[in-house]
């Protein structure tokens, strides 16, 4: 199964805005984003096959005297394991009559060209994490100059990514839910999108259960300790023949018959509320304490009981 930047890569590359214009953005982007230049020619490299060809398919509509070539090139990470092979295709461009129009970067003025360009640089050097993992979605240029461009533009767009230099690369990056379901949305995977809200509306909710289960689970052991303290208590009182009233008698006798409940629901047996019988238990807890410290002293002073 692909991965999900891969998908999202795929139905960005079946994307082709109506207007030229908007088309050569996204295609500066590619190229300024994702080629290495080499004298006077460019060559871009991608591991997806759809960007590839919506490279290829860009320059014919927009340059197409522009000569070019491609190349595949396979190669295994681990040895004789050719189901891990990974292809890499790699689109040459002989750019060199027509490399101003990469600076020309007034084209990219309005807003529908700023988005054209920020597909075209998410196509060239982005990845986004599945909506299941963490939130996170960057575009890694070959050049300072290329990052420096798009953060730009999307600081325009009214969003704030970081910035990092990674090894050879320069990242610009967001890791909020709501700016990476944006930032998709806006340029255009709108298929993408759709699964991103179903798993992050799955995460919320699993969390908010999480939540609600961590919560039952602290209150269960809460009342587990309780209930075993009252019952340490009693047992003191018991052993030491600790004369108490009526109400008070009436609570040990209820924690002695139903040791699991908690005090909420030994309550309800009693026809009493919750807060008084704790009031209760308190009461027997002091008295103990008090049998306790009587009997350390006596102990202390020899005294026999």
């Amino acid at each position: 199964m692909p991965s999900y930047a891969r998908t999202v890569k795929e139905e960005l590359a079946r994307i082709f805005d109506d207007e030229e214009e908007l088309q050569r953005a996204e295609l500066i982007a590619l190229i300024k984003v994702g080629a290495v230049e080499n004298d006077g020619r460019f060559d871009f490299t991608t591991s997806n096959a759809a960007t590839a060809r919506k490279v290829i398919t860009l320059l014919k509509k927009i340059y197409p005297d522009v000569k070019r070539e491609v190349a595949a090139t396979v190669t295994y990470p681990v040895k004789n394991k050719k189901s891990l092979r990974r292809t890499r295709y790699t689109v040459r461009i002989f750019f060199s009559r027509y490399a101003e129009d990469l600076n020309s970067l007034e084209i990219i003025e309005d807003d529908f060209a700023k988005v054209s360009y920020l597909r075209g640089a998410f196509l060239a050097g982005g990845t986004v994490n599945k909506p299941e993992k963490q939130y996170y979605l960057e575009i890694a240029s070959l050049s300072e100059s290329a990052a420096t461009f798009v953060n730009e533009i999307w600081q325009a767009l009214e969003f704030n990514p970081t910035f990092r230099r990674r090894k050879e690369f320069f990242v610009n990056y967001i890791c909020e839910g709501d700016a990476v379901e944006e930032f998709i949305g806006m340029i255009g995977a709108e298929e993408s999108v759709e699964r991103f809200q179903i798993a992050r509306n799955f995460k919320e909710i699993r969390a908010n259960v999480n939540r609600l289960v961590n919560v039952e689970t602290f209150n269960l052991n809460r009342a587990i300790e309780a209930a075993k303290r009252q019952l340490e208590d009693i047992k003191i009182l018991q052993e030491n023949n600790v004369k108490l009233n009526k109400d008070l008698k009436l609570a040990i006798k209820a924690r002695l018959t139903f040791p699991e409940y908690t005090v909420g629901e030994l309550a309800e047996k009693l026809f009493i509320t919750k807060q008084g019988l704790n009031y209760r238990f308190t009461k027997i807890h002091e008295i103990a304490e008090k049998t306790l410290r009587q009997i350390n002293l006596k102990a202390e002073l020899g005294i026999k009981s």
